[in-house]
């Protein structure tokens, strides 16, 4: 063999070597890519029936492809009725995973500079059942006049969760874009809690009811909004409505996910126009169907 064709075969094999390695190297970008996009379901979607039959109804939401869920109810040490050991064995059974749920916190889980034993309590039970976010739901109506209170008690609450291995987080309905104390509630959480502390849900739905821009609000607070809740809008009925079936362009804010911190996207119903597993259901397909 000549040297030229010497040269050529090693040329030659030294770039299918780096082809293969390019390959492989957006495979493995593409599969971090695509592992870093969590798709899950709020279980108020299915509220009726998992209060039923927590097993039966987590086995359901797993066949139809989901792998993760949101929960919400935790209650005297219960998950939908079992103890933590039993959940978490539930859902492994099931390859599902439950990153985050909800449950309340309100100013009474701060008084006399102490975080309440219940607050402590939630927060053992959902390390024990492998969450990673507590995020509090809802705010009373005599909480929403005591926005920079309520603030301070997210801070404190974070403080815990982040000692404790897990992060705290807010979900907002629509009443947080009303004024209190000449201030947008929603400002007043954002501006006053601290970033490495307290995360938001951004719930797409209630924002746009509450005739809200999202990609303005991650625009003037970029990284806060670690999940999406992600249902629809009926603009003749204004309920919610299954993904892809309403006015609200998910595209375009999807676009702009980066911009929020966004890594958790979270379909949820309130309102049926069909069986709560058939919607679910709709959702998630939709929902893969947009880029993200």
């Amino acid at each position: 063999m000549s040297i030229e064709q010497q040269s050529r075969r090693d040329f030659l094999k030294n770039s299918l070597i780096a082809t293969a390695g390019a390959t492989l190297l957006a495979n493995d970008l593409w599969a971090a890519k695509k592992e870093a996009r969590h798709i899950g379901v709020q279980l108020y979607s299915v509220r009726d029936a998992i209060k039923v039959d927590a097993k039966g109804t987590l086995a359901k939401i797993a066949k139809m492809g989901y792998k993760e869920v949101e929960g919400f109810g935790y209650s005297d040490g219960k998950f939908f009725g079992l103890t933590p050991a039993d959940y978490a064995k539930t859902l492994a059974d099931n390859g599902l995973k439950m990153p985050s749920a909800h449950a309340m916190v309100t100013s009474k889980d701060y008084a006399n500079g102490q975080l309440s034993d219940d607050f402590k309590k939630l927060v053992e039970d959902a390390i024990k059942v492998g969450q990673k976010y507590v995020i509090a739901p809802y705010m009373s109506d005599p909480d929403r006049l005591i926005g920079k209170q309520m603030a301070e008690t997210f801070n404190k609450a974070g403080e815990y969760c982040k000692a404790s291995g897990v992060k705290f987080g807010y979900h907002n309905h629509d009443f947080e874009f009303k004024k209190y104390n000449g201030e947008q509630l929603y400002t007043t959480l954002l501006n006053n809690t601290d970033k490495n502390l307290v995360t938001f849900e951004m719930d797409l739905y209630w924002v746009v009811v509450g005739k809200e821009q999202p990609i303005e609000w991650f625009k003037n607070h970029p990284g806060r909004f670690t999940h999406f809740h992600v249902k629809d809008h009926d603009p003749v009925k204004n309920v919610t409505v299954e993904v892809g079936e309403g006015d609200i362009n998910f595209q375009e804010i999807f676009n702009a996910a980066k911009i929020a911190g966004t890594k958790y996207f979270v379909v949820e119903l309130e309102n049926y126009k069909r069986t709560p597993m058939e919607g679910i259901e709709i959702g998630l397909n939709n929902l893969k169907k947009l880029k993200f």
